[in-house]
């Protein structure tokens, strides 16, 4: 289980120099995520645990920091009942849940958990979101994995959470980068999306290089865009369209902008932005043009 001292300061400081990563305002986002996931792990929530910090538990590494959770319940889950029931004891003093415009009609709930910041450099208050998808479960190999990370002190056995397997979950992030049919759009209203695209890009290439089955791979993939493409009024039958966008989407960052200037110019915006968020390199243009090398063959 996770210690109580995680949340701590003192903690925070040591996790900084012992990984030589020197945003601990992350750190502490990071570690609070872990929390938030470890409580309704114990909170006896049917859910999947998806999405960038899962990955995080699948490399047993922080190569990229994630401070969401995002989680898929079987449709029909009250969700409401399992918010509070660890709040307290993971350091969270108040739990919302937050309306948010949805313009798919994808059946989703959202909260926020605050929390009390240990560092602080503005706000003494924050919040960790937690993303809800009521939806059936499209993968195919779930897995339990231990809650841990080097970000966390542990006391006792780990608490287990499922989560889908490496090529379940690479499967569910090539459809969310594919911004014009299934993925995550350049713009949400007046807000860019850039970043969030980049942190899918870079998070395929990190499932590429442990993934063991392309053909629960594919498997995957075509389950996961005929139903994102059913969500968004395309035909789901034709996958083609996701396989096209995101092969044109990755052209556009091998070519730097040669095709479709503009789109490429939000990418590179949110190549930067990222740069924050990535602990183990320096991810830059020429680095993120490996990742679609990789998609290539993923597609083959």
């Amino acid at each position: 289980m996770i210690h109580p001292d995680s949340r701590t300061i003192e903690w925070m400081r040591q996790v900084a120099e012992e990984t030589h990563f020197s945003d601990i305002t992350l750190i502490e986002k990071s570690i609070r995520a872990f929390s938030l996931l470890e409580s309704l792990a114990l909170s006896g929530c049917p859910f999947v645990f998806k999405g960038g910090t899962a990955l995080m538990l699948h490399l047993d590494s922080a190569k990229r920091l994630s401070i969401d959770i995002d989680i898929v319940c079987p449709p029909n889950t009250n969700i409401e009942q399992y918010l509070q029931k660890n709040a307290v004891d993971y350091g969270f003093n108040d739990v919302k849940l937050v309306e948010r415009i949805n313009a798919y009609n994808v059946p989703k709930a959202h909260a926020k958990f605050f929390y009390q910041v240990s560092y602080i450099t503005g706000a003494d208050t924050e919040c960790i979101l937690l993303d809800v998808l009521f939806e059936d479960i499209h993968y195919s190999d779930v897995v339990q994995l231990p809650i841990q990370s080097r970000f966390l002190k542990t006391v006792g056995d780990p608490v287990l959470v499922n989560l889908p397997s490496v090529a379940d979950l690479l499967g569910d992030k090539l459809t969310a980068f594919a911004p014009n049919t299934t993925g995550i759009p350049y713009f949400k209203g007046d807000k860019s999306c850039a970043m969030e695209i980049i942190k899918q890009l870079f998070d395929i290439a990190s499932l590429f290089d442990i993934i063991d089955d392309t053909t629960l791979l594919a498997n995957t993939f075509r389950k996961f865009a005929a139903v994102e493409l059913a969500y968004r009024n395309f035909n789901p039958e034709d996958i083609s369209q996701v396989l096209n966008d995101i092969f044109q989407t990755s052209l556009c960052i091998c070519l730097r902008g040669q095709l479709k200037p503009e789109n490429f110019k939000q990418l590179q915006a949110g190549i930067k932005r990222i740069q924050s968020f990535i602990h183990s390199e320096k991810y830059q243009i020429d680095t993120a043009i490996t990742t679609p090398q990789k998609q290539h063959i993923c597609q083959r």
